[in-house]
């Protein structure tokens, strides 16, 4: 190994040394899992080469009764250090919890006897991607922490379901081999490295790739860790690095040198650069999204990073409402953070989101089934999407709007003004 290469793999190990393989009664394959995994069939493995690590080989179709029960079958199916990476949040995890929380307060009203058809069309138009319906894979890193095939499945998976995948710059697998993975969309997802030619190289490689946007990430400084990956000492894979600045596979830089200053001049940088369109990924606040809009973002991600980065902040389904109205219909608005339900898409789409993005049910799917369990985890939310609207009395996207939405402790009136 030369010299480049081992400094690099110290690099992502945090400076740790050298980490021990996770093995323990959890760390066990989809293969092992039972039958009856909360709802999702599993048991099916592929060609997949296993590893001492023991991710998940899986790749079959998942019986979905919830997105939620995905969350104990996939507990026994992937690597204990994989779970708790996955599936914990920052700090105290309120924000984690209040994600999911929050989407009570946004209480639907139906409206009955509008003569709405079953065929409801759920297609939309997104920064000149043509979608099935509006919802996406979010940017996750790490996906080896789950799957053998890490963010190549994923893609494929996504791309499967005919909907967007948006590639992180955290990924195990390089941009190049994710985009060749999936035959949908993507975005590509940027963390703005401190060496300006690293960033230049990463968006560079973007557009090359066949990426149609680049999403800049605004609240993140790496991967976040849960206290309890913490824990246990943060054991990373050690057999695997992030692809995009692994010198081996055409990468350089160090992905946690990251810039921590940055403002609104790097929106006109990356467009400068590839001539793409940005969003802004990471916003809760509704200033932050008129002057991302003012320095030339085409869309704008009400985000909280799935309460991963910093805790105590809101649930992104409630700034919603207050950055659509700032933004008042001039760029798209994406939000993530909680979605579970298709009912769940409907509220957000009701308040003015133009789609949603999904993440930790994804790597779920990922877990329990590869490629397919991802494709299986983005149609039966396509399916709770479509039999929401119908229920809700909403005949196409467009007929969404907070008339549909019931805020707890505000008249109707109120809400609809």
């Amino acid at each position: 190994m030369d010299e480049t290469r081992r400094n690099f793999l110290g690099a992502t190990a945090f400076g740790l040394g050298s980490l021990p393989f996770v093995t323990s009664a959890a760390a066990q394959t989809a293969a092992d899992a039972p039958a009856d995994a909360g709802g999702a069939e599993a048991g099916a493995t592929s060609a997949v080469q296993a590893s001492d690590y023991g991710a998940s080989t899986a790749d079959q179709p998942l019986d979905i009764v919830s997105l939620e029960r995905l969350d104990a079958a996939v507990k026994e199916a992937i690597p204990e250090a994989g779970y708790e990476f996955v599936s914990g949040g920052a700090g105290d995890e309120w924000t984690l919890h209040e994600n999911r929380r929050a989407f009570d307060d946004f209480r639907i009203e139906p409206k009955r006897l509008r003569g709405v058809s079953p065929e409801v069309d759920l297609s939309i138009e997104l920064l000149g991607q043509s979608l099935p319906f509006p919802i996406f894979t979010a940017p996750m890193g790490a996906h080896g922490m789950v799957h053998e095939e890490a963010e190549v499945a994923t893609a494929r998976g996504t791309g499967m379901a005919g909907t967007l995948y948006c590639s992180s710059g955290a990924s195990h697998r390089t941009l190049e081999e994710i985009a060749e993975a999936t035959q949908g969309p993507k975005w590509f997802q940027l963390y703005w490295n401190n060496d300006t030619e690293v960033t230049r190289s990463l968006l560079d490689r973007a557009k090359a790739a066949g990426y149609s946007a680049i999403v800049l990430t605004a609240d993140a400084l790496g991967p976040g860790q849960p206290d309890d990956f913490k824990a246990m000492g943060s054991p990373f894979r050690p057999d695997m690095v992030f692809g995009n600045h692994d010198p081996e596979r055409g990468g350089s830089g160090n992905f946690f040198d990251q810039k921590l200053d940055l403002d609104t001049d790097a929106i006109k940088f990356i467009k400068d650069q590839t001539g793409l369109p940005v969003i802004v990924k990471g916003l809760l606040r509704a200033d932050d999204a008129d002057r991302s809009i003012s320095a030339g973002a085409d869309a704008i991600q009400v985000s909280n990073h799935g309460g991963r980065q910093i805790d105590g902040v809101p649930a992104s389904i409630a700034a919603l409402p207050d950055v659509v109205a700032t933004v008042d219909g001039r760029v798209p608005v994406i939000m993530d953070g909680g979605v579970r339900r298709g009912i769940d898409v409907v509220r957000a789409l009701a308040m003015g989101a133009d789609a949603v993005a999904v993440g930790r049910p994804v790597l779920y799917g990922l877990g329990l089934g590869g490629a397919q369990g991802v494709q299986s985890v983005l149609e039966h939310l396509r399916a709770e999407l479509q039999s929401a609207m119908l229920l809700s009395g909403a005949a196409k996207l467009a007929d969404l709007d907070p008339s549909f939405i019931n805020l707890v402790g505000a008249s109707a009136e109120a809400n609809r003004s």
